[in-house]
């Protein structure tokens, strides 16, 4: 193991990773006992050109702080602790185009096989709790704080730092010390933690499933794109789906 606790460079990575695992594992499991819903930040004297200012800065922010958490923490690790090259870290994190076709396949079938699971999994919760499907979804939250566009945005490009971080790092670093069922259960867990919502814990729940899904396809292809590629599917997929929706009255 390369990990050394009496180096200060060590160290550091620990709590980088540490820091990580805090503020998108930790924390949103704590935001179970102190359930909070997420409030509009955009007030009725606000112009339009204001709103949408304020709209692209909490955008950037949003990007940022996923930024340093999920890409920059990981390849610090990588520096500091396994004194790797940019070329090694990519090998490590399955960041290769290599047989993108075979990647893309698997993708697609990541998607299908995790859009049966929700769908499945969806009906049978609701039709057992009756609860207003519409509370199964977190983007009615996400919309007090981002319009469609940003929405979209927002969708497209987030799936990647959360499969270099859960799928890449995290599984590269389960699978070294266990093996791959474990890894791609472990992380699958941890990454739906991540996704506790304020007020129910149904999007966590299908998260794990989408977690482990993504996690057989990655160790299938030995390619991160799969697991990048299906997850962004489905992101843009859902809220598009939600979207029509609502405006058809569903």
């Amino acid at each position: 193991m390369d990990f050394n606790i009496r180096k200060p460079t060590h160290l550091l990575a620990l709590l980088g990773v540490a820091g990580s695992l805090f503020l998108f594992v930790i924390y949103p499991l704590l935001s179970i006992f102190t359930p909070t819903q997420i409030t509009s930040v955009y007030t009725q004297n606000m112009t339009p050109f204001q709103k949408e200012i304020l709209e692209i800065f909490l955008l950037i922010i949003q990007f940022l702080f996923v930024f340093l958490g999920m890409i920059f923490v990981p390849i610090l690790w990588y520096k500091l602790v396994n004194h790797l090259t940019f070329k090694e870290m990519w090998a490590r994190l399955n960041l290769r185009l290599q047989h993108i076709d075979r990647a893309i396949f698997w993708g697609f079938v990541a998607v299908i096989t995790a859009f049966a699971l929700t769908i499945t999994i969806g009906l049978l919760y609701a039709f057992s709790t009756g609860i207003n499907t519409e509370k199964l979804s977190n983007i009615p939250d996400l919309q007090q704080l981002f319009s469609i566009p940003s929405l979209y945005i927002l969708v497209t490009i987030q799936p990647f730092f959360e499969e270099f971080f859960f799928r890449g790092f995290l599984l590269e670093k389960f699978t070294a010390i266990s093996n791959a069922p474990v890894a791609i259960f472990t992380s699958a867990v941890l990454f739906g933690i991540s996704h506790l919502s304020y007020t129910y814990a149904y999007t966590a729940f299908i998260a794990v499933f989408l977690g482990i899904v993504f996690g057989l396809v990655v160790v299938k292809t030995k390619n991160l794109y799969s697991s990048i590629f299906a997850h962004t599917i489905i992101n843009v997929t859902s809220l598009t789906l939600y979207i029509f929706g609502k405006s058809f009255g569903m």
